[in-house]
């Protein structure tokens, strides 16, 4: 049955983001840890959870007396699909094309989710969710850089916009921001020369570290993967 008050839950793996929706419409957004999560009192909450993170989340939260809704991809959604393994496909991408499609938007639409991984989903003009790509997200690549050598340091992201590093934090930097904003900028370039008429959506923890030019056809939408998920669970709640 479908309830006026519902908490949505969208736990990545660096982060948890908690909306509530009070009938049907997007009253609030907060940030917890895992632990803050946890050790909330959800009782007589209903909560919709979509999760990338560690399974046993999910079965704590239960333990601790929540009522859950878990999305997986086998729910009802807004759009068909072509991609091929639906059962692989990362419940926060399948949110996020969910998130495309009920924006109102027509033509082609394009996701660029920018967080633990850089992900891009493109839900044609008839709806089809044709797939997408995935890559290191800056964190991964900082880590990357830091763990397979011997001597380069562990650096934190920040923005950075010098195409030149004038010292190793820098190179660093130059290498890591710049190179995610280029790859993003190149795809983007993609994109537009093979599908007409096409409409991009930027969400994602660490879309604030690049400026992307202001068009008319680009949307930053920090809460898409959460007007997903309740958007699945309303189509599923009897």
């Amino acid at each position: 049955m479908k309830i006026n008050n519902v908490y949505v839950l969208d736990c990545g793996n660096t982060a948890i983001k908690v909306a509530q929706f009070k009938g049907g419409v997007l009253s609030s957004v907060s940030r917890m840890t895992t632990n803050e999560c946890l050790n909330f009192d959800w009782k007589k909450k209903i909560m919709v959870l979509a999760n990338v993170a560690d399974s046993e989340f999910c079965t704590t939260l239960k333990a601790n007396g929540a009522e859950i809704i878990e999305i997986n991809t086998c729910f009802i959604s807004s759009f068909k699909t072509a991609y091929s393994s639906m059962n692989t496909l990362g419940i926060d991408r399948f949110c996020n094309v969910e998130g495309m499609a009920i924006s109102g938007q027509k033509g082609n639409l394009l996701c660029i989710d920018i967080g633990t991984c850089v992900k891009f989903d493109l839900l044609d003009c008839n709806k089809v969710y044709q797939g997408g790509s995935i890559s290191p997200g800056i964190d991964l690549r900082f880590k990357s850089l830091h763990d397979n050598t011997a001597r380069l340091p562990l650096e934190e992201k920040v923005a950075f916009k010098s195409l030149v590093g004038n010292s190793t934090k820098e190179a660093i930097l130059s290498g890591v921001m710049m190179g995610v904003e280029a790859e993003i900028q190149k795809r983007i370039d993609w994109y537009q020369s093979e599908y007409a008429d096409l409409t991009i959506f930027v969400t994602g923890g660490d879309a604030s570290y690049f400026d992307f030019p202001q068009k008319s056809n680009i949307f930053a939408d920090e809460n898409l993967t959460l007007k997903g998920i309740y958007s699945i669970y309303s189509n599923n709640a009897l």
